[in-house]
């Protein structure tokens, strides 16, 4: 059954095979308009110098979840590929009914005018992809050149050199054409360079414009007039010489005769408060009337009160207590229990000893 089938993925080698005569390019994968079936196709190129009649490569598919799907050899025979050109897209190496996420690739042997060349000698360089255009950029070079497939920045390495439309050419290969695109290295360069110079003094001109519009908007600042090095000196120096003259002045006004005597009278001034006021206060201080704490008798406070005061009274402040102070310790009941106690004790111990007197005197004697 006839199909068609378009391109739904494609993906360059981020490698090249140092000294080898035939290079990896790209790996496409193709679907079916009526089966749906993913054909996967390998495209390779002949950057040696003779024409490369045959090519064994293997390769391994997987899907998604890593899982292989397909691993073998292919063969591309009865080919005539001359230096610098490329094949094999055209050619599916396997098909599948199930999506296909990664191919892997390895050449095993080559046939340059029938003589077999192994391939697995050549050891595996790994490339730094080329930047991509802004996409600005991109259609201008596209219109410039007439190359829709320009969407890359050119760029130069130790290896070789990447096309606009990301090709790369190894050193082996030794051309300035892109074997892919058709481009022309040295012209493409040169009409990038222009584009982004173009560039480059349009954004110039529109922040000179954005510049002129932004002080057209500002309010415009009055202009100090510039200041004369002269006059300036001039003032400096005139400054100078009024600030010597104050300091002059402020020291010759300095007498010592006139402190002396300001000394003297205010001497005679503190003697006279000293006479008029021993404490050494001449009004009387309002503090002085200190509410605070005070000791008082409470028989002296009893005969100042009435009998009618009696009442309003209480509790009575205890002898000897402070007058702020309401607690009563044990200390304090003992000290009023021997004052209670102690002039009638004193006046029996008195009387006894006078009568022990009497008697030891009209008795004994």
């Amino acid at each position: 059954m006839d199909q068609n089938f378009s391109l739904m993925a494609q993906s360059r080698a981020n490698y090249y095979t140092a000294g080898s005569p035939v290079q990896f390019v790209r790996v496409e994968l193709l679907k079916g308009d009526v089966t749906g079936e993913v054909a996967v196709c390998l495209t390779f190129k002949n950057v040696g110098t003779e024409p490369l009649t045959g090519l064994v490569v293997h390769f391994k598919c997987k899907d998604a979840a890593g899982q292989v799907l397909c691993e073998d050899d292919f063969y591309y025979e009865q080919l005539n590929a001359q230096p610098g050109e490329v094949f094999g897209s055209d050619d599916a190496v396997y098909v599948s009914d199930t999506p296909v996420s990664s191919v892997e690739v390895e050449q095993d042997r080559a046939f340059l005018n029938g003589r077999g060349v192994d391939l697995r000698a050549y050891k595996r360089v790994r490339l730094q992809l080329p930047r991509v255009l802004p996409a600005s950029i991109a259609r201008t070079l596209q219109n410039r050149t007439g190359n829709a497939q320009l969407t890359c920045v050119p760029q130069d390495n130790e290896y070789g050199w990447f096309c606009a439309c990301g090709a790369f050419h190894p050193n082996e290969e030794n051309s300035s054409v892109c074997s892919e695109c058709g481009g022309d290295r040295a012209q493409i360069k040169a009409t990038l360079t222009n584009i982004l110079e173009d560039a480059r003094r349009a954004a110039e001109r529109q922040q000179q414009e954005i510049n002129a519009v932004a002080q057209q908007a500002a309010p415009q600042q009055p202009v100090a007039p510039k200041a004369d090095p002269a006059a300036t000196a001039a003032a400096a120096q005139a400054a100078i010489n009024s600030q010597i003259e104050d300091d002059a002045g402020a020291t010759a006004a300095y007498d010592p005769k006139s402190f002396a005597a300001h000394d003297e009278e205010q001497d005679e001034e503190d003697e006279r408060v000293r006479r008029y006021a021993p404490k050494g206060r001449l009004f009387a201080d309002d503090d002085d009337d200190d509410e605070g704490t005070q000791m008082y008798d409470t028989d002296e406070l009893d005969d100042d009160l009435d009998d009618d005061d009696d009442e309003d009274y209480a509790p009575r402040k205890k002898r000897g207590r402070y007058a702020d102070d309401d607690e009563v310790s044990e200390d304090d009941e003992m000290a009023e229990r021997i004052i209670h106690w102690a002039p009638p004790i004193t006046a029996i111990v008195c009387a006894l000893i006078i009568a022990v007197s009497l008697v030891y005197h009209f008795v004994l004697a």
